[in-house]
């Protein structure tokens, strides 16, 4: 429960970041990676190969991001990278799917109302924030 509580603090302080610099800091990533380490070394919750499998949805998406010429963040995959470590494989691509979906809702209200643009960029990790606490807590 305490891995939790970190990533979703993390997530936190990312998405405050997100809104307001459209980047994150790597020293707070790096930062809960660590605390991860360690709390796995107490807990054990899941096996490190699990841990590690878990980030490969992350390195996806920072493939996607040079193939695509920086349209997705080097951020969010870090941070997709990270939460897989916390979560495992399977949880962390629900957490991708349910944040690519809130995402893409907002993202057409915005457009639908003329608040944005078509081109304009949206931050992502808040909705990463909001999809984790739905999970913890829905």
């Amino acid at each position: 429960m305490i891995q939790s509580y970190v990533l979703l603090g993390t997530l936190g302080v990312h998405s405050i970041e997100d809104i307001r610099e459209r980047k994150i800091t790597v020293t707070v990533t790096l930062f809960s990676g660590i605390v991860g380490i360690l709390l796995h070394l107490l807990f054990q919750n899941q096996s490190i190969f699990a841990m590690l499998f878990g980030m490969v949805p992350g390195i996806l998406v920072l493939a996607l991001g040079r193939i695509t010429h920086g349209q997705i963040g080097a951020g969010d995959g870090i941070v997709f990278m990270l939460t897989g470590f916390y979560l495992g494989v399977l949880e962390n691509i629900m957490l991708m799917l349910l944040s690519f979906t809130m995402a893409g809702i907002w993202g057409f209200l915005m457009l639908a109302t003329g608040r944005c643009k078509q081109n304009d960029r949206l931050p992502l990790i808040p909705f990463l924030f909001l999809g984790y606490m739905g999970m913890l807590f829905g």
